[in-house]
């Protein structure tokens, strides 16, 4: 059973998530009203904030998909192993997509702090886009973080992910 602490720590990522998709809604329905009121000039910073808000909307649902263990898999391969190896297969993939993310955040943190350095800038917005750059080390961080946290459950109640949607032959 988990405490309110633990649910609201496991439910950041959506809250957040949740949250930036609300903003992305409410800026692009903004911006198709005011295409239909010509006294008012057009304004280019919506689409482009809407975009920015959109990689970081994609980075944070893949952290929760972890957290679900939802991602694509393809159970027919897991079925080739034996039942009691199967969880260790499942744990193994975990670690090789936990290298993955590691990988990322570290090259992620460098290319974002090159952007940083560089002074570059958004047009319309005019914000520096280490701010959009960030998005990869932050959520790869917390994807390797998920990852971590799954294969430990996985290892503690492994009944629970075998019977997760694999088929039995």
């Amino acid at each position: 059973m988990q405490t309110k602490k633990e649910k609201f720590y496991n439910m950041i990522e959506e809250n957040v998530g949740a949250v930036v998709m609300a903003i992305i809604l409410i800026v692009l329905t903004l911006q198709v009203i005011l295409r239909f009121l010509p006294w008012l000039p057009p304004n280019s910073w919506s689409e482009e904030l809407s975009r920015y808000l959109f990689v970081w909307f994609v980075y944070l649902t893949a952290c929760v998909a972890i957290y679900h263990n939802a991602h694509i898999k393809i159970d027919a391969a897991l079925n080739l192993f034996p039942k009691k190896a199967r969880i260790y297969v499942m744990v193994l993939s975990n670690l090789i997509f936990l290298l993955y993310a590691l990988g990322i955040t570290y090259y992620g943190f460098h290319y974002t702090v090159d952007i940083w350095r560089s002074g570059q800038i958004s047009m319309g917005l005019h914000i520096k886009m280490a701010y959009v750059y960030a998005s990869i080390p932050v959520c790869h961080f917390i994807m390797a973080l998920r990852l971590i946290q799954l294969s430990v459950k996985m290892l503690r109640h492994p009944d629970q992910y075998l019977n997760q949607g694999a088929l039995e032959i």
